[in-house]
């Protein structure tokens, strides 16, 4: 398919411009976004009572995982956390629990203070989500851990490679580098040791263009289209879109091509459905591209949140 026809064939894409792709999904998740946390950060921990994992979900930066093991006030040598169970023992829960960290070690009584206030503002709305779903009586959309795994646990224990095989199925990953894979199935893979995923809501900017050639291997056509909305309120403008996408394209086929068709999900029963850089660039793959020929639409995140 020629520059030509592709650019024809997406042109529709020009009316999803202005949507937001929120990511995670999910009942539960997607209603975090617009928690008050003034650029606090915020995180939100799963755990079911048949698994020792937890999963966080965070808003700015992740939380370390040692300080979700306890509720209250607390402090590190690196910040001052408030830590309160939303779930705790309930039917097959362990414990949902929110922490949020200041970002520094208050020390001032008045910081504190008001690092409280808006600890109990945030609690107060994410509690309100709680108790909406609640009144639901459903429960699957607290079960985040069971829609995240690890790379590792992906490998092992989902497609049973031995510890070689996946050392070699690794290799795609670690060469690319991405946060987390999105799923067809809903899941998503974490490439890292703890299963922590952020959440942004993320604008479309573009489209890449790419086709595969067996000499040459994977050509990237670099931008294809471009959004035609104004974004300059989020604080994304051409240089942003711009500086995103070369991260893409300037080593396409191993930061991005042979990730989304590499053997390994030949193995699984999904197949990889997007794939997020540094968790403020979402590339999706669109749905009628294979690996010959296709487009990859770019989502970004503002750099404002």
């Amino acid at each position: 398919m020629s520059r030509t026809d592709l650019f024809a064939k997406y042109t529709q894409m020009y009316a999803k411009a202005q949507a937001k792709e929120i990511v995670p999904d999910g009942t539960f998740v997607r209603q975090l976004i617009d928690l008050p946390r003034r650029n606090l950060d915020v995180g939100i921990f799963f755990k079911a009572k048949r698994t020792s994992r937890v999963v966080q979900m965070y808003l700015g930066n992740p939380i370390p995982s040692e300080v979700a093991s306890e509720d209250g006030f607390l402090e590190t040598e690196d910040s001052t956390y408030f830590s309160r169970s939303i779930l705790s023992k309930f039917k097959s829960i362990d414990f949902l629990r929110v922490v949020i960290s200041a970002g520094e070690v208050l020390v001032k009584k008045e910081e504190r203070v008001e690092f409280l206030k808006t600890s109990q503002r945030i609690i107060d709305v994410i509690l309100r989500k709680a108790r909406n779903i609640l009144h639901m009586e459903e429960l699957e959309p607290f079960r985040f851990d069971t829609r995240v795994r690890t790379l590792y646990e992906f490998l092992n224990d989902e497609l049973k490679m031995d510890e070689v095989s996946v050392q070699a199925a690794s290799i795609p990953f670690n060469v690319a580098g991405p946060m987390y894979i999105l799923l067809s199935d809903g899941s998503m893979i974490v490439v890292g040791d703890e299963p922590m995923v952020p959440q942004a809501e993320f604008y479309l900017v573009g489209g890449i263009g790419y086709r595969f050639d067996k000499t040459e291997g994977a050509i990237s056509e670099e931008r294809l289209f471009r959004s035609t909305a104004d974004l300059t309120p989020y604080g994304i403008d051409e240089a942003y879109i711009d500086g995103m996408i070369q991260r893409v394209t300037e080593d396409f086929q191993n930061r991005l091509h042979s990730l989304i068709f590499t053997d390994v999900w030949k193995k699984g029963k999904c197949s990889p459905i997007g794939v997020n850089f540094d968790g403020n660039l979402l590339v999706k793959t669109e749905a009628s591209s294979d690996i010959w020929t296709g487009v990859f639409e770019v989502y970004v995140k503002s750099p404002k949140t």
